[in-house]
């Protein structure tokens, strides 16, 4: 439901007394208001600016299907404030609204036993709230928040983002969340702790609500000497839900520790965090259903613990799990399909991976981090936007980059910054760029310049910023080729790469709004970057030809960039395939890296090596991954092997191969909007039949081929609003005499017959 800001104008800020000031319990705050409505309802909704973590019930009812509401941001600047239709809720008579508040990532403290990231108290629970009610008759009723209305301590003893939650059913008192309770039930006077213009101010964000996506039932469960492990049979991020049976005792208190791995004796690894991450129920007896509501986890296994009140171990007979998994309700718009198995297991892992971090601000890890980290947003936007419709998701990240502009100009590496890290880990040109990146990439996929005029000013103060950290010179700062195998690659290098690409970024931002002088401006100092990058990385020609180290990286970036002349650029390209085949047809590229070679690969028309060094089963690649059993992307290339989280998707770039190149759909050069496709598949050996489609704005493209006894058949629909470019596969004829390999495709299907030319394998 679209917010309406405009409820809340006059509804002031309300908390728990406990919550208002000192040192708050960890006990969460409940707010609750009760009274009559006039009847009949014609329209109701609930509108409500909640810090923290919220979720509303009215009667009894969730006020949505919403989750992890506001989501994140930052919270000394703005709150999303969200609006939900409660019409059907409400009943004649006496009704109650109750909102629950956890304490999110607005405010994160140390908790003893428990992992945090990071310690940051921003803005602790509280919220404004507005029911407004239009009645049959034309009258509008609202009730706001107010010293009038109750508040209690709730039976959530502990919310914490990172460490997990604890509830203790004992402490729900019966009707409590109905309109059934009474005013001596445990209620006080609401704390006011802030008038309308005081706090964050409200947001309407544009991303979608994060909702629970799919359920996933237990797979195994392995005994273990204190209780059992679940293993869900895949990695995901979301919550557990908890049900008891009937004769579960009262006071009995159920753990559950959620985790990426389980170490040789089944027990939860959670080796990755350094500390523990549990939730706690505590029985109030009898068959009960929970869940956490005001945190999540990422995992695969679950082990559980049952110890009764007086500290006996019980078995876990009676105790039943599943998972709900969460993300941005992000639209699907595509996806990819083939023959073979471990191309669709690659894809597969890169899809689950993005899955799990497309929460309201896209995350790298779901179980360690939980943070923006914004390389991910550029680095990936390909495979994430040709499997999901990010168009208003994204945009919000815009928001969120110029909330943590610093006065000096730098963009910090993860946005909202809700902590402030050092070096490279906050100032990063790769990871601050996306303030250009984004922008260009949402117009070039949605045709949207709404990001890019509001990234504007902010973006030309970070090109200053760069500018003056240069300090006349080639930028030697950052985080190099992240997560590389091979630490040669100077970081000047890698740094300076991706200050060009940025103002290549902002060229093309600039051209497309029409401001000429400041694209000529942005285009120039590119070229005299490009032209110190050759000077100082690069000598000799040919077979002599020295670009940087040597190193895999150092060769991808330089010609991605185009920073070398047309002979420099094939020797390069022929050195870089050379590379490969030395390490034994493996790569040795980080995540600056990785992409930067895969556009070099694929405009050299190497698809056999690239199927090679991504399917192979030692490390490097997603081979290894899929056959350890991983069902998400590893943040190292290393696995297990190191301590990482195994639910990253910043190595997911590998699915625009898949589905640009092995399918044969991309939007082609130039095009804004998907107005044009370029349809070029590459059949890899062994590949039987490969498929994709999108929903563009243009509508649905959709590309598919298999093979037969002569060659490949294959199928193109082009949407009406759209048209492509068709190109044949290296080592395909038509089967029609005459037909060219080159040629432009109208609305509608298409169908060819492509016959293998003779001693092409």
């Amino acid at each position: 439901m679209h917010p309406h800001l405009h409820d809340i104008d006059d509804a002031v800020w309300i908390t728990h007394p406990a919550w208002a000031d000192g040192t708050p319990p960890l006990q969460a705050p409940v707010l609750r208001w009760s009274g009559s409505v006039g009847s009949p309802v014609r329209a109701a909704r609930l509108t409500v600016a909640g810090l923290g973590v919220w979720e509303a019930r009215v009667n009894g009812a969730p006020s949505s299907a919403d989750v992890l509401e506001p989501g994140v941001s930052e919270t000394r600047t703005r709150v999303a404030t969200v609006s939900h239709d409660v019409t059907s809720l409400l009943r004649e008579g006496v009704n109650e609204l109750v909102v629950e508040l956890g304490e999110g990532p607005s405010h994160v403290r140390e908790v003893e036993g428990r992992y945090t990231k990071f310690v940051g108290l921003r803005v602790a629970p509280r919220a404004r709230v507005a029911l407004v009610v239009e009645t049959a008759d034309g009258r509008t009723e609202r009730h706001v928040s107010g010293p009038r209305w109750g508040a209690m301590l709730g039976p959530t003893t502990l919310s914490h983002w990172y460490g997990g939650e604890d509830y203790d059913a004992r402490l729900d008192p019966a009707g409590w969340h109905t309109a059934d309770s009474t005013p001596d039930a445990g209620w006080e006077p609401a704390a006011v702790v802030g008038g309308p213009q005081d706090g964050p101010r409200p947001w309407e964000r544009q991303a979608p609500p994060m909702r629970v996506v799919d359920v996933v039932e237990e797979r195994t469960r392995l005994p273990l000497p204190d209780g059992a492990t679940v293993d869900l049979g895949r990695n995901l991020a979301g919550r557990q839900v908890l049900r008891l049976g009937p004769g579960f005792p009262a006071g009995a208190r159920v753990e559950m520790f959620p985790a990426e791995y389980v170490h040789d004796d089944g027990r939860a690894d959670q080796s990755s965090t350094g500390r523990t991450i549990v939730d706690r129920y505590t029985a109030a007896g009898g068959a009960a259903t929970w869940r956490p509501r005001f945190c999540y986890h990422g995992f695969r296994y679950l082990q559980l613990r049952v110890v009764a009140a007086d500290g006996t171990v019980l078995p876990t007979d009676d105790v039943h799990v599943s998972a709900e998994q969460i993300m941005t309700d992000d639209p699907v718009v595509g996806g990819f399909a083939t023959s073979d198995a471990t191309l669709q297991g690659v894809y597969d892992l890169v899809v689950r991976a993005a899955e799990s971090n497309l929460y309201s601000v896209p995350t790298d890890c779901p179980h360690r981090e939980k943070l923006g980290w914004l390389e991910q947003l550029d680095q990936v936007f390909e495979p994430v936007s040709a499997r999901f419709d990010v168009s208003a998701h994204y945009a919000d990240m815009i928001t969120h980059m110029l909330d943590s502009q610093t006065l000096d100009g730098l963009i910090p590496d993860i946005a909202p910054e809700l902590v402030v890290f050092e070096d490279g880990f906050r100032d990063d040109v790769s990871w601050g760029g996306v303030v250009w990146h984004l922008p260009r990439h949402l117009h070039r996929q949605y045709g949207d310049l709404a990001p890019a005029r509001q990234a504007w000013d902010a973006g030309v103060r970070y090109l200053d910023y760069v500018e003056r950290s240069a300090g006349g010179g080639l930028l030697d700062h950052g985080l190099g080729d992240w997560i590389t195998l091979d630490d040669s690659t100077p970081r000047p290098l890698v740094a300076t790469y991706g200050w060009v690409r940025m103002l290549d970024s902002a060229t093309e931002v600039a051209e497309a709004l029409g401001r000429s002088e400041d694209a000529a401006r942005f285009r120039g100092r590119a070229g005299e970057l490009r032209a110190m990058l050759e000077e100082e990385y690069v000598s000799g020609d040919g077979g002599d030809l020295v670009v940087g180290s040597g190193s895999q990286a150092s060769l991808a970036l330089l010609v991605d960039l185009g920073a070398l002349g047309a002979a420099r650029r094939e020797a390069a390209g022929q050195q870089l395939v050379a590379r490969i085949h030395e390490a034994g047809d493996r790569i040795t590229v980080g995540e600056i890296g990785l992409a930067a070679l895969q556009r070099v690969l694929v405009e050299r028309g190497e698809h056999e090596l690239l199927r090679t060094v991504y399917t192979r089963l030692d490390v490097p690649s997603y081979g290894t991954m899929l056959a350890a059993g991983e069902t998400t992307l590893h943040e190292h290339w290393t696995g297990r092997a190191t301590d990482g989280s195994a639910n990253h998707f910043m190595l997911g770039y590998v699915a625009h191969w898949l589905t640009g190149s092995v399918a044969g759909l991309r939007q082609d050069v130039g095009s804004v909007a998907w107005e044009r496709a370029l349809v070029a598949p590459a059949p890899v050996e062994g590949v039987e039949s490969a498929s994709t489609h999108h929903d563009s704005p243009a509508g649905r493209y959709s590309v598919a081929w298999r093979r037969d006894e002569e060659g490949l058949v294959l199928r193109v629909v082009v949407p009406a609003a759209g048209s492509a470019r068709l190109v044949l596969p290296d080592g395909f004829d038509p089967a029609t005499t005459g037909e060219v390999s080159v040629r432009d495709l109208g609305p509608g299907t298409h169908v060819r017959r492509l016959v293998e030319r003779p001693g092409v394998v």
